[in-house]
């Protein structure tokens, strides 16, 4: 029994070795093929064909945003309302002339008439309505400024994203590269029979969890360059790839970029800020200008209370018969003819206007809540942008100086322990992914500097000189 046990064992034993012998070298090549290789499953985006500024973004937005090109109508429609309200009426023209018997043959004649009547605004009305169409035009001009710098703001967000998407795809690549040192160091080790089977097909593993990631990277930098294609005005209809020539933050430098300073740069004092805000801010100023114009709505609404006068005049004429009954004689048709003056005006005795009045005085009080609500409103949003804005430029500082450096360290000593044999794959890959996560974290502390920037800069109302 034990004798037929030890052969068993030995049986087992050379049927593991030779299938070692086999599989195991053909296994490596195979191993080797697919760590160089690209697979079939990797997304690829296509080369860029464009590279675009902040600036040309900012100009291609202003010539084709669809939003833009809405409010520019807009100023067309404010503009021809000034023309309209500063219309004078037609006068109307009336006649009154008969033909047959009883204009011919009636012996007492018959009445006929031409007169012509005109519209008299009163109180002001014709004035009042071409101080508020006017008002109305200045304030589509401050709606349109509001527009525009908002779209600008968008842009600049989307350009801001499409620069972390390409810096991410850039990471990601670079760690792959790293991931393959590490497979090809493993499977130099499994060769030289160092290493175990487990840490060739780790470093598999590894690489195959970077792939992932490069997917979501190249859909990531698709949809942020779509994205972008789309807030300047145009229509996306394919997958493109638009490349940008500002990411210097994400590449480590401390220069000022197009998207925003450089984090070094000191923050103005958040009072002085505020007060640019007060006196700066499109939206604010446009709701400003909306209670001048609900001031003169009111004013005309209170002018409709005093009737309008319709002044008429004209000439009337009678023809006579030329035979009349015995006892009367035959009048010249001159006799019909004079003259006439008439004026009508409505009677406000049942109705004063006084729902328009009611409603353009709730419309100012309205409008006066709401510069008060904005101006709240402005002030919360600077204080949480400047402080968002301090944050970022923190955490960015702290990476650059203390985490970066020292991640990059640990991960360079991790490899080139592994290689040396002094440490284990899972050493240097945990290294390796710890260096990632804090480049990462880097990227998304620059991404939200930018962000915060916008919303600084939205909060103020302006561009931010740097």
């Amino acid at each position: 029994m034990h004798k037929q046990t030890k052969l068993r064992a030995i049986i087992y034993h050379a049927i593991y070795f030779a299938l070692i012998a086999l599989f195991c070298q053909p296994r490596q090549a195979m191993a080797a093929y697919k760590l160089e290789s690209s697979s079939p499953d990797l997304i690829t985006s296509p080369a860029p064909l464009r590279t675009f500024s902040l600036t040309t973004c900012f100009s291609k937005a202003d010539q084709n945003n669809k939003d833009i090109a809405v409010a520019r109508k807009n100023l067309l429609i404010a503009k021809a309302g000034i023309k309209i309200a500063s219309a004078i009426p037609n006068p109307l023209a009336q006649v009154q002339i008969g033909f047959g018997p009883a204009f011919t043959q009636l012996f007492t004649g018959q009445t006929q008439q031409v007169f012509f009547t005109e519209q008299l605004q009163t109180a002001g009305k014709r004035s009042k309505k071409m101080e508020t169409a006017r008002a109305f035009y200045q304030l589509t001009e401050l709606q349109f400024e509001a527009l525009r710098f908002n779209v600008h703001n968008r842009v600049r967000r989307a350009y801001a994203e499409l620069t972390a998407a390409e810096a991410y795809e850039s990471l990601i690549d670079a760690q792959r590269e790293v991931g393959l040192k590490l497979a090809t160091i493993a499977n130099r080790r499994f060769a030289a029979g160092k290493a175990p089977k487990s840490e060739v097909l780790q470093a598999e593993l590894n690489i195959l969890q970077y792939d992932t990631q490069r997917n979501q990277a190249q859909l990531r930098l698709q949809q942020a360059s779509a994205a972008l294609s789309l807030v300047i005005g145009e229509k996306p209809e394919h997958i493109e790839v638009i490349d940008v020539d500002d990411n210097g933050l994400f590449k480590l430098s401390s220069e000022k970029t197009d998207i925003v300073p450089s984090p070094a740069m000191p923050l103005p004092a958040l009072n002085d800020l505020l007060q640019t805000a007060y006196n700066s801010r499109p939206d604010l100023q446009a709701a400003q200008q909306q209670v001048f114009v609900n001031r003169r709505a009111l004013s005309l609404a209170r002018a409709l209370r005093m009737p309008n006068l319709f002044v008429g005049a004209g000439f009337t004429f009678s023809t006579f018969s030329q035979h009349q009954p015995i006892g009367l004689a035959a009048q010249p048709n001159w006799l019909g003819q004079g003259a006439f003056f008439n004026v009508t005006a409505e009677n406000p005795i049942f109705y004063q206007h006084q729902g328009e009045v009611d409603q353009a005085l709730a419309n100012l009080r309205n409008s006066e809540r709401q510069v008060d609500l904005l101006k709240s409103q402005i002030a919360t949003g600077l204080i949480i942008a400047y402080k968002s804005v301090k944050v970022s430029k923190a955490n960015i500082f702290v990476s650059q100086k203390d985490l970066l450096p020292l991640a990059l360290q640990v991960a360079k000593i991790a490899r080139r322990g592994y290689e040396a044999g002094a440490t284990d794959l899972a050493t240097a890959i945990v290294a390796q992914q710890q260096y990632q996560q804090t480049l990462s974290n880097y990227f998304d502390a620059v991404v939200s500097y930018q962000n915060a920037w916008a919303d600084l800069e939205k909060a103020v109302g302006r561009p931010l000189n740097y």
